[in-house]
């Protein structure tokens, strides 16, 4: 639902109270959660932290480039993010 708003700050937030609320989430689970459902947003892996890019592929993929990852690299990092267990899951 949060993805439909196209608001970045929204879907941030509502992603942060899914890992506060559950701390086996991980960043990369609720990636292709939006993956599955064909989601316009997607999660760009920073040092314990993360980016939502709203648009579409050609904004993730620019986004990807800025960051200096992979989008293999930035699905990895994703798999150990959850800013309330620590960068290291």
């Amino acid at each position: 639902m949060a993805d439909r708003t196209q608001d970045a700050d929204w879907i941030a937030a509502v992603i942060s109270n899914v890992l506060a609320s559950n701390g086996g989430a991980t960043l990369l689970q609720i990636e292709i959660a939006f993956r599955d459902r064909a989601a316009q947003s997607y999660l760009v892996a920073g040092p314990g932290k993360f980016q939502v890019v709203t648009g579409g592929m050609p904004e993730m993929l620019a986004a990807l480039t800025e960051a200096g990852l992979t989008p293999e690299a930035n699905r990895a990092a994703l798999a150990g993010i959850n800013p309330h267990r620590g960068a290291t899951g």
